[in-house]
C-alpha cells in the first residue's frame, strides 16, 4: 500500500522532519538534489548535452541550484536561470546560489531554452496555489516548446499538488522526481498528463514522520492482493461466502445482469441470485446456469389492458415477493441495465430502506435515486437532502460514473473533473466510488486513488463487470471502503493484464472475467 500525501500533508511530513525530528533542511536538500541529478544522469551524455536549471526563488529553486552544481561537478555544461527577484528568495536558496557561484557555475537571468538540451524545472513547487500569469506564463510556453528533455523538481511547475488541475500553465515533464511520497497531483488527471514518468525518491523523510501525518489517500500495488484479499475458510459451504441479489437487466438488456453476476461469481460467492425481467431467462440460463432466477413481467405492479394504471391483485403479492428476496440476501446490487421504469423505481425504493447489509447502487439505480432525490419522495426520510449535498445511511455504496454524479449533486462535469475529491464530499454516510481514468473511492475520510487500467475499459458492461466484482467483496465480509478499493485495483489489473499479451481495442467485458482467473488467489 503506497500514500499519496496532498500539498498540505506533504508539507507536514516535510515540517515534522525538520522541526520536531531534528534532520536539518539542508541535508533534505542536498538527497533531494542528488536525486533529481540521478535521474538525469541516467540518461544525459557528457560533452553532447546542455542543461539548463530553471529556479523559482522558494526551495524548490534551492533543489534545482544544487541539482545544477552537482551536474557541473559531474563534467556536464550547466547554466542557472533565475526567475524572480533574487532578493525574496528563501535563506535556503541564498546559500546555493552562493555555493553555486563560489564554484563558478553560470547564474543567469535570461536564456533561450531552445538552445539546452535538458531543461530542469524548478519554478514552483508543491505550494503553488495561484494561477501563474505573465512572464512566468511565457517561460511556461518557452521551456515546452523547447524540444528538451525536461525533469521537474517534485511537480511540474503549475500543477496543484492536491488535485492535479493545471493552475493557468504547466509544464510538460518527462520526467519528476518527487520526494518522500507520491503526490496527489501527479496522480490525479490533468497532472498526471504532465508529469511524464514519475520517481518517488526518498531523500530521508523518516518513517515516523510519514505515520505521524499519516496521508489521507492510500493506493494500491499487485502485493497488496493476497493481503487484503478475503481468505477462505477451510471447512465451509456455500453459504459461507455470501448470498447476492442482483436486480438488474430490462427487458431489452440482459447483459448487464450476466456481467454483475458472473464476476459475483468469480470474486468467489458462494450464492447469487438475479431479480430480472421475464425477457432475459433464456440467456441468463444458458450462459450463468449457477446463478439463481427470479423474474418479473413488467405488469406485477400497474396490471394489464383495460385494468392497465389500477393494478391487477398481484402488486400485494409482488411487492411480498421482492421483500423475501431481500430478505434472503446479505448483499444487494441494484442497477447494472435496469432501466428507469416504473417498477425499476420501485425496486430501489425498496431497496433504499434496507439497513443491515451492504447495498450497491450503480448505472441506472443511480440515474433512479437522483429522481428519488429531486422528488423530494417523504417515505424515504432517511435520505437528508439539500438538493447539492445528501446523506445515506451508512450500509451504501455509490459507484457513478462522472455524468451520473453529475446528477446526484447538482454540478457539471466539469466541475466535478476539476477537485474529484472535494466532490466526494457532497455525499456523506455511504462509501462511492467515482469512475474516471483515474477512479476515486471515498468514505468522507479516507480516500483511495487508483492507479491501475487503462482505456481499454472503456467499453459496455465493463461497470457492471466492476459493480459485481465490488459487491462480490462485499459479500465475502469486506467492509465496503476496502471492498470498493480492491475491486477498482483489480478491475484495471485485468487491462493490464491483458493489454501485456493482446493489445487495447479489442478487450471486451467478458475479458475482464477471464483474467480474473489469472489474479485471484
Amino acid at each position: 500500500m503506497q500514500f499519496i500525501a496532498d500539498a498540505d500533508e506533504a508539507k507536514e511530513i516535510d515540517g515534522i522532519s525538520i522541526h520536531e525530528i531534528g534532520i536539518p533542511s539542508f541535508v533534505l536538500m542536498e538527497r533531494a538534489s542528488l536525486s533529481v541529478a540521478d535521474c538525469v544522469l541516467a540518461f544525459a551524455e557528457k560533452g553532447a548535452d546542455r542543461i539548463l536549471v530553471v529556479c523559482g526563488m522558494g526551495n524548490n529553486g534551492g533543489d534545482g541550484v544544487a541539482c545544477g552544481r552537482i551536474l557541473a561537478e559531474k563534467g556536464f555544461s550547466v547554466a542557472v536561470l533565475l526567475l524572480g527577484q533574487e532578493k525574496k528568495a528563501s535563506e535556503e536558496m541564498k546559500q546555493q546560489l552562493l555555493i553555486a557561484r563560489n564554484l563558478s557555475i553560470p547564474v543567469i537571468t535570461t536564456a533561450l531554452p531552445s538552445e539546452y538540451t535538458i531543461i530542469i524545472d524548478a519554478v514552483f513547487g508543491i505550494g503553488l496555489s495561484r494561477d501563474i500569469t505573465g512572464e512566468y506564463a511565457e517561460w511556461v510556453r518557452k521551456i515546452n516548446t523547447s524540444g528538451a528533455v525536461i525533469v521537474s523538481v517534485d511537480i511540474p511547475s503549475g500543477i496543484d499538488a492536491s488535485t492535479g488541475k493545471v493552475l493557468g500553465a504547466a509544464i510538460r515533464a518527462d520526467y519528476t522526481v518527487t520526494f518522500g511520497v507520491k503526490k496527489r497531483g501527479l496522480v490525479l488527471f490533468p497532472g498526471m498528463q504532465y508529469a511524464g514518468q514519475v520517481i518517488v525518491a526518498d531523500i530521508g523523510f523518516p518513517a515516523m514522520a510519514v505515520e505521524k501525518v499519516k496521508p489521507k489517500a492510500v493506493s494500491y500495488g499487485r502485493e497488496d492482493i493476497l493481503t487484503l484479499f478475503p481468505k477462505r475458510i477451510p471447512r465451509s459451504n456455500k453459504g459461507s461466502y455470501g448470498k447476492i441479489l442482483v436486480i438488474a437487466g430490462s427487458a431489452q438488456m440482459s447483459g448487464a445482469a450476466f456481467f454483475a453476476a458472473a464476476a459475483a461469481y468469480r470474486m468467489g460467492s458462494g450464492l447469487v441470485k438475479i431479480l430480472t425481467h421475464e425477457n432475459n431467462r433464456t440467456m441468463l440460463q444458458a450462459n450463468l446456469p449457477e446463478a439463481l432466477l427470479s423474474t418479473y413481467d413488467g405488469t406485477e405492479l400497474f396490471g394489464k389492458g383495460e385494468a392497465a394504471g389500477k393494478g391487477d391483485g398481484k402488486a400485494f403479492s409482488f411487492g411480498k415477493r421482492l421483500a423475501e428476496e431481500l430478505q434472503w440476501a446479505t448483499t444487494v446490487i441494484i442497477g447494472p441495465g435496469l432501466g428507469q421504469s416504473d417498477t425499476a423505481y420501485f425496486f430501489l425504493k425498496q431497496v433504499l430502506t434496507l439497513r443491515d447489509i451492504p447495498v450497491l447502487v450503480d448505472a441506472d439505480g443511480l440515474n433512479l435515486l437522483a429522481k428519488v432525490l429531486e422528488g423530494g419522495d417523504d417515505t424515504l426520510n432517511s435520505i437528508e437532502s439539500d438538493g447539492r449535498h445528501f446523506q445515506l445511511p451508512g450500509n451504501f455504496l455509490l459507484t457513478p460514473h462522472l455524468k451520473e454524479m453529475s446528477r446526484l449533486v447538482k454540478r457539471s462535469v466539469e466541475q466535478i473533473k476539476d477537485d474529484m475529491p472535494a466532490a466526494c464530499q457532497h455525499i456523506s454516510g455511504a462509501v462511492l466510488a467515482l469512475k474516471d481514468a483515474r477512479t476515486i473511492v471515498s468514505d468522507g475520510e479516507r480516500l483511495y486513488i487508483n492507479q491501475s487500467g487503462n482505456n481499454a475499459l472503456a467499453k459496455g458492461g465493463s461497470g457492471d463487470v466492476l459493480s459485481g466484482m465490488i459487491g462480490g467483496l462485499l459479500a465475502l465480509g469486506m467492509p465496503s471502503f476496502e471492498a470498493a478499493s480492491l475491486g477498482v485495483y483489480l478491475h484495471g489489473l485485468t487491462a493490464e493484464e491483458y493489454v501485456g499479451k493482446r493489445g487495447f481495442s479489442s478487450m471486451l467485458a467478458s475479458d475482464i472475467l477471464e483474467e480474473l482467473k489469472n489474479l485471484l488467489p
